[in-house]
């Protein structure tokens, strides 16, 4: 051996197609797309570089089922001897590549067309087939016909074959793991998908029409009909909340600016719950070629309410064309998907509110769970998200203005009523924040406009009343202590309610894990742990069942005060209590609430004189 001496790989083919088949694809059907494609690439090159009058491109798909068989045939350029060997014959080498790149500098729009890339596609056959034979005729003027055959080992058959139209063949010895090719309808539905936008028929054996469209719904004579329809047959959509066309975008890089072209559109589905049913996927296609399903990475991270198609020369597939590359184009298409569905939802806020509010309604969780993480969509729609209030559904904005710049929520669906009824008494309404992801998007929301305050009214209802004393309710105050209420004279609005019962911030929790540890629910490691967190609780004992905030400026309050000490004064305090309770709606296990009416009765049949 001398220094420096170069040697030549070499290739073990049927080593390199084992791996191929385990690593570079995860399906079979790949094979047909890959030829399905090669055949398109074909007929655009002879469109493209023969320019003959008259010509119609054509592919067809059959299945001779009976001999294991599938055939793949297209009426394209053909390929010559020397092209069979530097192209077919040769890995990683692809004439549509080479093509395009002569093409791009003379005709970009041409160029386009063409979907080949690596040079890999023919070697996906021998995913499915154990045998593969390619007839083939080239365009050339003088072309023999010639036929290529390989069983997948190191060597292949090349010979002369009999005459035949300009054009190939390809048959596929079907493999017995790959023998659901050999189902028609699959074999259909598998070339469908995959070239369903191409402009080139694709014919099944025997059908009158092509099985695809040839045409993508935004590029049809009605697109927002195609659309439509297409998200109906391919989603099970029947109508879209709402659905966001994509064109062509600029991208301002600071330094300069750059376009990229895109089509398709997004869609907004019915409604979505967080964690179960959310979107925010992309079917891809890469020069109408079909990539990929369920794409979760083009869209934005906050985006789980949208699905969409697009088609972007600007991506790049992956050698397998089964996903694409996540490199400075991806980043770019990212941009402009982004930008063009915030500026489609603004729009959609300002010009048609109804669709809109119900965007939010059905998506609400998910929308405003994705704005408390995302700063730039925060802002994007932190202004136009609705709010339902005590005076019905309200943006943000518009609450400020009737309340002066406070944001009044409750956070309790249950139990939400009196503090509702707290702030409606002072003219204020009350924002229903029951779910998690609310308080967080309100306080959000504080922290990013100046002058904007927030109350909590479940914790802050004190905020609403006004402490008094009045001697004269004394002996109000001394009946309710000697019932073991906990028990304050305030004022507050509405004068008609009498008085309201509120619990401290954490009464509930506190009292069910108590009960929980006293009954032997929580394992023993966490029992002293969970103990001593509740022990170092700044936590008023006595306010654990509630304070009964006692409302003088009612008027049935001021009439029991004048009275003196009888059985039935005593009843209707009594009676209030419950109310207080029942309206707090906290606290109540079914036992309780039967004591509570238990209770009212027998004050009601004191009353009564029973």
């Amino acid at each position: 051996m001398t220094d420096d001496q170069k040697r030549q790989f070499q290739i073990h083919l049927p080593g390199l197609l084992k791996v191929l088949a385990e690593n570079l694809y995860s399906s079979q059907k790949v094979a047909i797309r890959e030829l399905i494609q090669n055949a398109h690439d074909s007929c655009t090159r002879r469109a493209v570089e023969f320019k003959e009058r008259d010509y119609k491109p054509r592919i067809d798909v059959r299945v001779d089922a009976p001999n294991r068989t599938i055939i793949i045939e297209d009426n394209g350029s053909g390929l010559t001897e020397d092209e069979i060997g530097d192209y077919l014959a040769t890995i990683g080498r692809s004439y549509t590549r080479q093509l395009g790149e002569n093409l791009s500098f003379l005709s970009p729009e041409q160029a386009e067309k063409l979907i080949g890339q690596f040079g890999l596609g023919f070697l996906s056959a021998f995913l499915v087939a154990s045998e593969v034979t390619f007839i083939t005729r080239s365009v050339k003027p003088d072309s023999p016909t010639l036929q290529w055959h390989s069983s997948g080992d190191v060597h292949y058959d090349l010979k002369p074959a009999p005459e035949r139209a300009i054009g190939s063949r390809v048959e596929l010895k079907i493999k017995p793991a790959a023998a659901f090719l050999l189902n028609r309808q699959v074999l259909a539905e598998t070339a469908q998908q995959f070239a369903d936008f191409l402009p080139i028929p694709v014919y099944m054996e025997g059908d009158t029409y092509p099985i695809n469209a040839q045409t993508a719904p935004w590029e049809a004579l009605d697109p927002t009909l195609a659309i439509q329809d297409y998200i109906q047959r391919v989603y099970n959509v029947e109508h879209p909340l709402a659905v966001i066309q994509l064109k062509d975008h600029l991208i301002n890089l600071g330094h300069d600016e750059i376009s990229i072209p895109m089509n398709g559109f997004v869609f907004v589905p019915q409604g979505s719950v967080v964690s179960i049913m959310e979107y925010g996927d992309m079917s891809i296609y890469i020069r109408r070629m079909f990539i990929c399903n369920g794409h979760r990475d083009l869209l934005p991270s906050w985006a789980r309410f949208v699905r969409g198609v697009i088609d972007c020369p600007q991506l790049q597939p992956t050698a397998s064309r089964e996903d694409i590359r996540q490199e400075d184009n991806f980043t770019f298409v990212q941009q402009a998907l982004e930008q063009q569905l915030l500026e489609g939802l603004q729009a959609i806020a300002v010009n048609t509110p109804s669709v809109w509010r119900q965007i939010v309604q059905g998506h609400r969780n998910v929308i405003m769970g994705w704005a408390t993480r995302d700063n730039d969509f925060f802002e994007s729609v932190a202004d136009i998200v609705t709010f339902r209030t005590t005076r019905g559904q309200m943006s943000l904005p518009d609450y400020l203005d009737l309340t002066g710049g406070t944001l009044y929520y409750v956070t309790r669906e249950m139990g939400t009523r009196q503090e509702q009824l707290l702030g409606e008494g002072f003219g204020m309404p009350v924002i229903d924040a029951s779910h998690f992801v609310d308080p967080v998007f309100l306080q959000r929301y504080a922290d990013f406009r100046p002058n904007t305050h927030l109350v909590q009214l479940d914790n802050d209802a004190n905020k609403l009343m006004r402490q008094t004393q009045d001697p004269s309710l004394r002996p109000i105050l001394e009946f309710y202590r000697s019932k073991g209420v906990k028990a304050h004279t305030v004022t507050f609005k509405p004068e008609a309610i009498p008085a309201v019962l509120i619990f401290p911030k954490d009464a509930e929790f506190i009292k069910e894990t108590r009960e929980a540890l006293d009954k032997g629910e929580v394992p023993g490691p966490f029992a002293g742990l969970v103990g001593s967190y509740l022990n170092n609780m700044p936590v008023d004992e006595a306010s654990l069942n509630g304070t009964l905030h006692i409302n003088i400026a009612n008027p049935m309050i001021q009439q029991l005060a004048a009275m003196s000490d009888s059985a039935n004064r005593d009843a209707v305090l009594w009676i209030i209590y419950q109310m207080a309770r029942l309206l707090a709606g906290r606290m109540l296990d079914n036992p309780q609430v039967v004591n509570l009416f238990e209770d009212s009765a027998a004050s009601l049949k004191t009353l009564l004189g029973e």
